[in-house]
C-alpha cells in the first residue's frame, strides 16, 4: 500500500475516538463520522512508534502524529490492537549467528523462550531511541529494548549485523 503524503489527512487527536477494539481492527470516530474495520499501521521503519496511520481496506482514513494524545480510553483500545499487530518478542541474549546457504541463522533467547530464525544480510535497525529491531526473512520483528545491557557476546553479534 504506497503512501502518498500529499493526500494524507492529518488527524487532530482531540477529534478522534476509538469506539471499539477487536483483535486487529478498530471502530473509529473522526469528526462525528464512524469508520468500522479500521486497521492501524505504524510507518516502517519503526523509528517513530507514536505515529499511526489508519486504513479501512485500501482507503487511508488519516494519520495521527502522536496517538498518545488521544483520550485515555481511546489510547488504551488502540494500544491493545497495536500489541496484537506488532507483537515482537524481546531479545534477551544472542546465542549464535551463523551463515547458512546465503542466509544467517540466529539462535536467540527472548522473553518467550529460545528461538531460531533466518535473516538476510544486515537486518538490524537502530531506532531513534536506541532500541534495535531485527527482521527475519518472513518480515517478523524481534526487538532489543536495551542493547547496552546485553552481555558482551550478544552486543558483538548484533554489531556485526547493523
Amino acid at each position: 500500500m504506497p503512501l502518498d503524503l500529499s493526500t494524507l489527512k492529518i488527524l487532530d487527536p482531540s477529534r478522534v475516538r476509538v469506539l471499539e477494539a477487536k483483535l486487529d481492527e478498530l471502530t473509529l470516530e473522526v469528526d462525528g463520522a464512524v469508520y468500522s474495520g479500521v486497521r492501524p499501521r505504524r510507518p516502517f521503519p519503526f523509528s517513530h512508534p507514536e505515529i499511526v496511520i489508519f486504513y479501512r481496506g485500501d482507503e487511508e482514513v488519516g494519520m495521527l502524529r502522536d496517538y498518545r494524545k488521544l483520550d485515555p480510553r481511546s489510547r488504551e483500545l488502540l494500544e491493545k490492537v497495536l500489541k496484537v499487530i506488532y507483537f515482537m518478542p524481546k531479545v534477551r541474549k544472542v546465542l549464535s549467528i551463523r551463515s547458512v546457504e546465503g542466509k544467517y541463522e540466529w539462535r536467540v533467547v527472548t522473553d518467550k523462550g529460545e528461538v531460531s530464525f533466518y535473516s538476510w544480510g544486515r537486518c538490524v535497525r537502530v531506532l531513534h531511541d536506541g532500541r534495535l529491531v531485527i527482521r527475519d526473512i518472513y518480515g517478523r520483528a524481534y526487538i532489543v529494548e536495551e542493547p547496552e545491557k546485553l552481555d558482551g557476546r550478544s552486543r558483538l553479534y548484533l554489531s556485526m549485523m547493523i
